[in-house]
């Protein structure tokens, strides 16, 4: 199957986005709130005994409130609505109101509580600008969250969603490539039943073991290369049957490296059907030629067959089987393999090299 479109996500990305660790990003948001507001100074401020540590919880609880309002209200309902407008003013708004509002009216109640080290020029605006940086940035790093898991989100349906409909074409065009098979070679028994019935008889009992391979085998994602290649083998069996004047050979040049390797269903049918079917020559005998070769972590497919010098298998091989073969390539590999065809006056050649 073709690769997915993200790779597997960081442990930091799982953090993010996982509902597993929910528990656990809340604790570090509130802990980030905690140390922060308890490691800034007063300012101009100062409180006598335990009431600057109240002062302290009390604008650590308001802080969250206003992170919690905005990840999840005002970034979900307004900024993933694509109001942004709305949810700049609204966010300022809030901030001015709590910090107007509920820090004016702590610091009022603790106002008896003050010691003696409190400037004359203290007020309400110094404070209010030495914790701008602070609002600042809890407020960005908490709307990033949302749009970060937001964003993963979205990708992994998206990723999903092709994946889906990848797996809908391909199996699609296999659905193609298997009645065009089928068709040529009923075509074939249906002429040899009245002028060789013995060898219409053979070809149907092989026809059988091809209609139990393709519906047992050619749903799979992967089958065994070996397997391919002995349904090729009948394949041509049944051509060398059918022609008199032809021949092939299959070469395995790597034995003990393909026979672990699998590969996608009928992924070479196509080429070697058209190659027999326009191996005919006139003067000379029909031969089509396979290969396949192991090359580090590629594998190496050769089908190569002589032709007419009248029939160019350029206008006659294509068509719709080798533009679908040609399509699927693409979704399995994504460009990752390589597709190169090669004629001659005497014969047509296809090189497929494919990853594993």
């Amino acid at each position: 199957m073709a690769k997915e479109l993200s790779s597997q996500p960081s442990p930091m990305v799982n953090f993010l986005i996982e509902k597993r660790y929910r528990i656990y990003r809340h604790l570090v948001i509130w802990l980030y709130l905690i140390l922060t507001e308890f490691s800034q100074p007063m300012g101009p401020i100062e409180l006598t005994g335990n009431y600057a540590f109240y002062l302290r919880v009390a604008n650590t609880l308001s802080f969250a409130l206003l992170v919690y309002l905005n990840m999840y209200v005002l970034v979900p309902r307004l900024l993933f609505k694509e109001k942004y407008l709305q949810y700049l003013l609204v966010l300022i708004s809030m901030i001015i109101l709590f910090y107007v509002g509920i820090e004016g009216t702590l610091q009022y109640k603790f106002e008896g509580y003050r010691s003696f080290k409190e400037q004359e020029n203290s007020s309400l605006f110094m404070a209010i600008i030495d914790h701008t940086n602070l609002w600042i940035i809890v407020m960005l790093a908490s709307t990033s969250i949302k749009l970060f898991q937001r964003g993963r989100r979205d990708a992994v349906r998206m990723s999903d969603l092709k994946k889906s409909s990848l797996e809908a074409e391909l199996g699609e065009l296999k659905n193609q490539l298997n009645p065009h098979f089928l068709f040529n070679m009923l075509n074939n028994v249906n002429t040899l039943v009245f002028t060789e019935p013995k060898i219409a008889s053979v070809i149907i009992m092989k026809l059988s073991g091809f209609l139990r391979y393709l519906l047992y085998d050619n749903n799979k994602n992967t089958v065994s290369l070996q397997s391919e290649i002995k349904f090729l083998t009948n394949f041509l069996e049944l051509e060398n049957i059918r022609r008199d004047d032809f021949s092939f050979s299959i070469e395995n040049h790597s034995p003990e490296e393909t026979a672990l390797m699998s590969i996608p269903p009928n992924l070479f049918l196509i080429f070697v059907e058209n190659a027999a079917k326009h191996s005919k020559t006139a003067n000379a005998p029909s031969n089509v030629s396979l290969s396949f070769e192991s090359s580090k972590d590629k594998l190496v497919f050769t089908c190569q067959n002589t032709k007419s010098k009248v029939i160019s298998p350029r206008q006659e091989a294509g068509g719709l089987g080798l533009a679908n073969i040609r399509r699927r390539l693409d979704l399995l590999y994504e460009g990752r393999h390589d597709l190169e065809l090669y004629e001659t006056k005497e014969l047509y050649k296809v090189t497929l090299t494919i990853p594993l």
